[in-house]
This record gives C-alpha cells, sequence and structure tokens, in this order.
C-alpha cells in the first residue's frame, strides 16, 4: 500500500515529516505560535478588514484536544493500547509496560488505518478544496489518480463554475 506519509517524507530531505525549512523537528512552543494559534484564533483578528485578517479555523481546538482526537481514532480502528500509548509517547502502567511492546505489525495498522482516515478525508472534499489541496502539493496528483480520487478541475477564476 503506497502512503501519504512515504510521498510527505520524499518530498523533502529531512527524516520528519512535519519540519522546519532547514528539515529539524518543530518545537511543540513554535509550531503552536505559528501553526497551530493561527488556526485557533485568525490573524488580525480584531480588524476583519484588513489585508492580514484571516478568520479563524478551529477556534474550538487545542493542541491537546488533537493528542484526544488522534488516540480516540485509532481506538475505532482496533490498533492495541500498547501501540496508541507508544504513539502518543505515553508509557503502559503495571506489568504490561514490561510484558506489552509494539510489533512492526501494529505500526503498520497504525499506518494503514491513518491512510484510510486520510483517503476518506480527501475524497470528501469540495471541488475547490481539492483544487486547493494539489496547488500546495502538487506531486499528489498521481497519487490520488492511482486512488480513484479524481483531480478536481482547475478553477479558472475565484468565481469559476467548477469551483462548486
Amino acid at each position: 500500500m503506497w502512503l501519504f506519509y512515504e510521498l510527505l517524507l520524499d518530498s523533502h530531505p529531512g527524516p520528519f515529516v512535519m519540519c522546519t525549512t532547514e528539515g529539524r523537528p518543530w518545537r511543540r512552543s513554535n509550531f503552536r505560535q505559528r501553526f497551530w494559534r493561527p488556526a485557533w484564533d485568525g490573524t488580525d483578528p480584531d480588524n476583519p478588514y484588513s489585508p492580514e485578517h484571516t478568520p479563524p479555523i478551529l477556534p474550538w481546538f487545542t493542541f491537546n484536544e488533537g493528542r484526544h482526537t488522534h488516540a480516540t481514532w485509532l481506538a475505532e480502528d482496533g490498533i492495541p493500547e500498547v501501540a496508541r500509548r507508544a504513539r502518543l509517547g505515553q508509557k503502559m502502567k503495571g506489568m504490561a509496560r514490561v510484558y506489552d511492546h509494539v510489533t512492526p505489525v501494529m505500526r503498520q495498522q497504525i499506518l494503514e488505518a491513518l491512510e484510510a482516515r486520510w483517503l476518506g478525508s480527501v475524497g470528501s472534499l469540495t471541488a475547490r478544496e481539492r483544487s486547493e489541496v494539489l496547488a500546495w502539493f502538487p506531486h499528489l496528483r498521481p497519487v490520488l489518480a492511482r486512488m480513484g480520487i479524481a483531480p478536481a478541475r482547475e478553477a479558472i477564476s475565484m468565481s469559476s463554475p467548477f469551483d462548486h
């Protein structure tokens, strides 16, 4: 199975999926301030007519909420507790810490479950949203085609009838 994460890793020289332009992992505080806060709060929220204004995307969503959602998805997908805890950087409690270990099969299950969720989310995008994603990640075009997700027609303008 072709994985989206492999594509992301192949798209830049560093070993991390989400990294700085220098290829280093984001520190939580930097990632929070540069990416999460603008998504929660928007930019220039007190001046909605400013060219710098962007409305909030996820005003209720927090970094911790993302961890809870991720853990819940893994549980829904039947991922064993030891693998879920390891993915979230947690340790098993009691004797399970001694006896339970994450196996390569469990890691593959996690990748397949997250890949299925990603494909489902891409498949549910509107034509305009798919066009935006492909503008950001043009190397996804052949991958989506192989997976049966037709790329949206390129918009002629923002008022194109093909955006809807």
